[in-house]
């Protein structure tokens, strides 16, 4: 393979990778708020549902879990969890 060939193969699975993070499965865990080390905070509205909160933690490959509270509006995303809580306010979910 010639130099161009192998620049164009690693360009194509770099673009490819973040539609494979975006696809990541979660366990979802229906009032259960986690806990540990925080990576990002959001309070937008854009990431008030359980579907955007997730999206931003796959998009992330620092994140391995995430907390929707929704009586706060804010959605956590985490690099390790350490605790789990009952909260009936939040979803939460850890990728497999």
């Amino acid at each position: 393979m010639n130099n161009t060939t192998k620049i164009l193969s690693l360009c194509a699975v770099l673009l490819a990778f973040p539609a494979f993070a975006a696809d990541m499965n979660f366990t979802p865990k229906n009032d259960i708020s986690l806990s540990g080390k925080i990576a990002t905070v959001k309070t937008s509205k854009k990431f008030r549902n359980v579907e955007s909160c997730q999206a931003l933690c796959a998009s992330r490959t620092s994140c391995v879990a995430f907390t929707l509270d929704t009586s706060k509006g804010s959605c956590t995303i985490l690099r390790n969890v350490s605790k789990e809580s009952s909260n009936e306010n939040a979803v939460s979910g850890m990728k497999i």
